[in-house]
């Protein structure tokens, strides 16, 4: 029946032989399939088109038509064919911004309400400049955006009942911003009613596994018994994952183990409660823990030696032999280091002539006191039982740890010194000096027949602006840091007893030197 239509012909009667093959082999419609009215209408207007096609061609241009030109003429107009459609009844539909308007709906939801979908997007001109379509009448931005806010407004008045917008910020990665057109709104003079969003709604599987309660029904029989196990792991906010080990027993702790939980309660744990050792690090120069060692044997030497040639304080009168008698313990000590290793730390100690060394800070600094000293208790070990003054009253704590220096004055007062090789430590954080001098107090009662009352603590550093860092500033500052430390101390104290160690550094930045940042699992549960 085609075959003719391999061959040059009338174009009315090649429109014709496929009409005569469409109607002989066009299936049959089903009474009961639903689609059936849907099909009719399609059929008959293309079955329309095509004779009222083959009707003009024969009464006006009924030219010869291969094969080709029979299938482009058909397409065309099978692509201009429109028809109207059979209402649809109630139900949900689905259409598009330009639809809606010919409608008639009880409610209407305007869904995708984003930045550059509404409006959309003019499209720029690439052959002509906005000047030139400007001067030739060619609607201006202003135009095009009141234009597409009006056919919004229509939109919004499509509905009998209720228009329903909807918006979103995140679309897949990247976050969006609701449409301007939603400052349209007021115009429609509609009453607007915010709607609260479910926390529990679950519309996709995902949200079903999500949220609590884990709802299993939504998944194949085989991956519901996979969800039944992980439903059934411990939560991933149990303590068991951050830190916690349970109760511990009290024992005594040193003071600078205290010092150690206050930075990371992970790394006390790790050094102090399973005994774990730091890697060391692969230099062929003292870490920083062998150099302070090495920097309060040097200094403890120096005193010892000085006190032992029968001087006592240190004076503008002295100084000079001092330095000098310093600077021959500092030899003598140096002698057992590598060369490289020695000329750094005679340049630390000793100073140089670009900045005074450490030396020259501890000895100016007892020099310019105008108290002198009369005794010096060098490495002096505080051990056993003492009491801390906190918001709960007084409490006995057990505690041992070693003051660098503890200076005893004329006056009955003493002055407590704790040597840093780098900067000075956070006084919001920092317990040893002021633990060291609260338990230095107790301890030196009735010591060679005087009660001495602690006078300054200071921190002298390496590091840092000032050589000399004062405690506390004053006597009223002086009641506050002490009290404000023993507090921090018994807390911590408390905290261990409970087996509190959870990975959280009070500075982010140690995690880059700690040797247990890669077992701590902060990462893993959240907790920094």
């Amino acid at each position: 029946m085609l075959a003719p239509l391999a061959e040059p012909d009338a174009a009315s009667r090649q429109i014709r032989r496929v009409l005569s093959f469409v109607a002989a082999h066009a299936r049959p419609h089903v009474a009961e399939d639903p689609f059936a009215p849907r099909e009719r209408r399609a059929r008959s207007a293309i079955v329309d088109m095509l004779e009222a096609l083959a009707m003009a061609h024969a009464a006006h241009h009924d030219v010869q038509w291969t094969i080709d030109e029979l299938v482009a003429a058909v397409r065309r107009w099978t692509e201009e064919q429109t028809f109207v459609s059979e209402p649809a009844g109630a139900g949900l539909h689905l259409v598009d911004d330009q639809a809606v308007r010919y409608g008639d709906f009880d409610d209407i939801t305007i869904v995708g309400m984003i930045e550059n979908d509404w409006p959309d997007r003019p499209r720029r001109n690439i052959f002509y400049p906005p000047g030139l379509l400007n001067a030739l009448g060619w609607p201006s931005e202003k135009d095009r955006r009141g234009a597409a806010d009006a056919r919004f407004l229509e939109v919004l008045a499509s509905a009998s009942r209720r228009v329903t917008l909807s918006s979103f910020t995140l679309d897949e990665e990247s976050l969006v911003s609701p449409s301007p057109q939603l400052d349209e709104v007021p115009r429609a003079r509609l009453s607007t009613v915010a709607r609260a969003s479910s926390q529990n709604a679950r519309v996709f599987i995902d949200e079903a596994l999500m949220l609590e309660p884990v709802v299993l029904d939504v998944l194949s029989p085989d991956a519901r018994g996979w969800g039944e196990v992980r439903s059934s792991r411990v939560p991933a906010d149990a303590p068991d994952f951050h830190g916690y080990i349970g109760v511990q027993a009290a024992r005594p702790w040193s003071v600078s183990a205290l010092e150690t939980y206050l930075g990371c309660p992970f790394k006390f744990f790790a050094q102090h409660v399973l005994r774990l050792e730091e890697e060391p690090d692969d230099e062929e120069v003292m870490d920083p823990r062998q150099e302070g060692q090495f920097v309060h044997e040097v200094f403890a030497t120096f005193f010892d030696s000085w006190q032992a040639a029968g001087w006592h304080a240190i004076t503008p009168a002295n100084l000079d032999r001092a330095r000098d008698m310093f600077a021959v313990v500092v030899d003598g000590a140096l002698e057992r280091l590598p060369a490289a290793e020695a000329g750094l730390a005679r340049t630390r100690l000793l100073g140089s002539s670009a900045a005074a060394g450490l030396g020259e800070a501890v000895l100016r600094m007892e020099a310019e006191r105008p108290v002198a000293v009369v005794e010096r208790l060098l490495e002096h070990r505080l051990e056993g039982e003492f009491t801390m003054t906190v918001s709960a009253g007084a409490r006995t704590v057990s505690l041992r740890g070693k003051a660098d220096r503890v200076d005893l004055l004329e006056d009955g007062t003493f002055r407590l010194i704790d040597y840093k090789l780098g900067w000075p430590p956070n006084r919001a954080r920092a317990i040893q000096l002021p633990i060291y001098s609260t338990c230095a107090e107790q301890r030196l009662a009735n010591y060679r027949g005087r009660n001495w009352t602690l006078g300054e603590a200071v921190y002298l550093a390496f590091k840092g602006p000032r050589r000399v860092v004062p405690l506390f500033a004053s006597p009223a500052d002086r009641v506050r840091v002490l009290a404000e430390a023993q507090q921090r101390l018994t807390d911590t104290l408390d905290a261990i007893e409970r087996g509190e160690f959870p990975p959280r550094p009070d500075d982010v930045h140690r995690c880059e030197s700690c040797s247990f940042a890669s077992v701590c699992r902060k990462d893993y549960v959240g907790d920094v």
